[in-house]
């Protein structure tokens, strides 16, 4: 297999050479390359970038103002070269260094299988001693998708036929994007994926409490569009228990 690994960043000069890093010292001895796709970045994100680019021949930069998140995750898709693409966020880590080997091994052993899956640890955004929330995923049904669960799209990694089959990320949706491809590829064209019960990606929060429940509550009116634009009747009952999972897990941590 082959690792095309996709990060789009926005003014990260915190956190994305700890990202770019974690890519950087995965023992897969393999074809990998690191698609960096900045959007504008107007604090040191460049500088950083192109001096990690001197040393690190997996690195890929591509510049490309006024995007959002999902455009950039579809430039990388579009410039990708290898057969596997994972997505990273710039302010994401790869839990150790056998991520990329974990991931092969399960491809090379499940012929039939279009994508892996994991767990996600998201830690405080300052502090990795102190764990925000655990994010506990399972094997996947099509029937999931349509009670509005899904494995937590950071830890995925899908084969690129995939995305040329059933197309990206719809760019319209600025929040849900990941949701309705899911729906769409894992849900109604019934794709098979393989949970691994491990950790791939370890995530840093996005903020307060606040902040997190706020995005809860605009994903889903995005998540409520995502069956719209497929065609598939929702379960607003679902879609309630989804919610209050969130909540839950949020406030117990």
């Amino acid at each position: 297999m082959s690792f095309s690994i996709i990060t789009t960043v926005l003014n990260g000069e915190k956190f994305i050479e700890h990202c770019i890093n974690s890519v950087e010292k995965q023992s897969y001895s393999k074809n990998i390359e690191h698609i960096i796709v900045d959007g504008g970045s107007s604090d040191k994100t460049l500088t950083i970038l192109k001096r990690l680019s001197r040393t690190n021949n997996k690195l890929k930069i591509i510049e490309k103002k006024n995007i959002n998140i999902y455009q950039g995750i579809n430039i990388g898709i579009h410039k990708s070269k290898n057969k596997i693409i994972g997505i990273l966020n710039s302010d994401d880590f790869y839990a150790n260094e056998k991520v990329l080997d974990s991931v092969d091994r399960e491809f090379q052993n499940n012929r039939e299988v279009y994508a892996v899956h994991s767990n996600v640890i998201i830690f405080r955004r300052n502090n990795l001693n102190k764990i925000f929330r655990i994010y506990k995923s399972k094997n996947h049904m099509p029937d999931d998708y349509m009670k509005c669960k899904h494995p937590p799209h950071t830890s995925i990694f899908v084969k690129k036929e995939i995305y040329e089959k059933f197309g990206n990320f719809n760019e319209e949706l600025k929040i849900a994007s990941d949701f309705e491809f899911m729906l769409r590829v894992f849900g109604k064209n019934s794709i098979k994926t393989k949970f691994v019960d491990k950790t791939f990606v370890h995530m840093r929060s996005h903020g307060s409490s606040s902040r997190n429940l706020n995005n809860i509550i605009l994903s889903n009116y995005e998540v409520i569009k995502s069956f719209k634009i497929n065609n598939i009747k929702i379960s607003y009952f679902q879609l309630m228990l989804k919610i209050l999972s969130k909540i839950k897990q949020i406030r117990l941590i």
